[in-house]
């Protein structure tokens, strides 16, 4: 099995740490369809975009060839060098901040809620970047946040089983939520078509996407 760490780390804060609250657990629907249709024999490449956890490594590993893990939120909120505002294009900003080799394709894409914390553009572009490396019926695992506030960072997930998440909030401080509707997400999202959703208490909803074609992306979007 091959390990991709993050070597990008946020910038050191002098500020005493917060205690943190306690982490929701919840039975996540959209994690038991995506895996039921991971059962067999078949072996699979997962990119994960969350924090690194231990316990997502060791349920993974029972189908997984090759795990990539990339907090993608603290690599791209520490990349201050390159930027859109400096004349670099997002595309060559994500090529750069995830740069996977020529070949690699990913079966399953761990996003949890990182789409919400991601402007329009960056949101699309990301999407775009990934379709690179994805298959045709490449699964995309999401929660979209309906409320209108969400914590300032994503939260740090954790799978108990096969249809049950740990989340844990990692600050208390608020920041406006984009509230990504469907007709947004189709327009975000070429290439990717929705397999179930479902409407959480909390206020999120879950996303099981497909990627219907590498070569030509379709935009449509199915309930």
């Amino acid at each position: 099995m091959k390990w991709i760490w993050s070597s990008r780390k946020t910038q050191p804060t002098h500020q005493k740490p917060k205690k943190l609250p306690r982490p929701e657990i919840q039975r996540s629907l959209a994690l038991k369809r995506l895996t039921q249709r991971l059962r067999g024999e078949k072996q699979y490449n997962v990119l994960d975009l969350g924090c690194s956890v231990r316990q997502n490594v060791e349920f993974c590993s029972s189908f997984c060839r090759k795990i990539y893990i990339e907090d993608f939120y603290c690599t791209l909120s520490s990349f201050d060098f390159l930027s859109p505002e400096d004349g670099v294009p997002l595309e060559t900003v994500y090529q750069y901040l995830l740069p996977f080799k020529p070949g690699t394709h990913f079966d399953v894409i761990l996003a949890w809620d990182l789409l919400n914390y991601l402007e329009e553009l960056e949101f699309q572009e990301l999407m775009s970047h990934l379709g690179r490396f994805c298959r045709r019926d490449t699964l995309l695992l999401a929660f979209i946040s309906t409320r209108r506030s969400i914590s300032e960072r994503p939260a740090r997930y954790s799978i108990v089983d096969h249809e049950t998440l740990s989340s844990q909030r990692l600050s208390d401080i608020l920041r406006p939520c984009p509230q990504y509707q469907e007709p947004q997400l189709a327009k975000l999202m070429p290439g990717y078509v929705v397999l179930n959703s479902y409407l959480l208490r909390n206020g999120f909803k879950e996303y099981l996407f497909s990627f219907s074609s590498a070569g030509h992306p379709k935009r449509r979007f199915l309930r």
